[in-house]
């Protein structure tokens, strides 16, 4: 049996690994809600924060470089490059992924996989878009 997956990605601009961490780090509340300066910039309200991950690059490197040692990289790889261009690789640095899984064993960060075109905004990210995958069950 095949698990689904998702992963939403986007480009953003960070000066340094801190200010990226911040940006990135989700609190809770006394009552439990979580918060996070990213998942308000783009929308989401809860999210695992477990299924984030991101990578940081410079302009020299090619996409396949970039996503190379990203988990499940493997299975969405193909169809994430052609939607990185040079123009947009040279106005950011850093690029964060965020997946969603759906199983027989129940759903992880499932409003991923609804995430299609996410409204622009003035934001330190660039909305690259949702990739759909399957993997094997182990």
């Amino acid at each position: 049996m095949k698990a689904q997956y998702a992963v939403a990605v986007w480009l953003a601009n960070f000066n340094h690994e801190k200010e990226l961490r911040n940006y990135l780090e989700v609190t809770y509340d006394e009552d439990g809600n979580s918060q996070s300066n990213f998942g308000d910039a783009v929308g989401l309200t809860h999210f695992d924060s477990d299924f984030l991950e991101h990578a940081s690059f410079n302009n020299t490197m090619k996409p396949e470089e970039i996503i190379s040692g990203v988990s499940f990289s493997e299975y969405f790889k193909n169809d994430l490059t052609p939607l990185i261009n040079d123009d947009s690789l040279s106005a950011h640095n850093t690029i964060i992924f965020l997946y969603g899984k759906q199983d027989v064993y129940g759903a992880i960060n499932e409003h991923i996989f609804s995430l299609v075109n996410m409204p622009q905004q003035q934001l330190p990210f660039s909305f690259i878009g949702t990739i759909k995958f399957e993997i094997e069950n182990q």
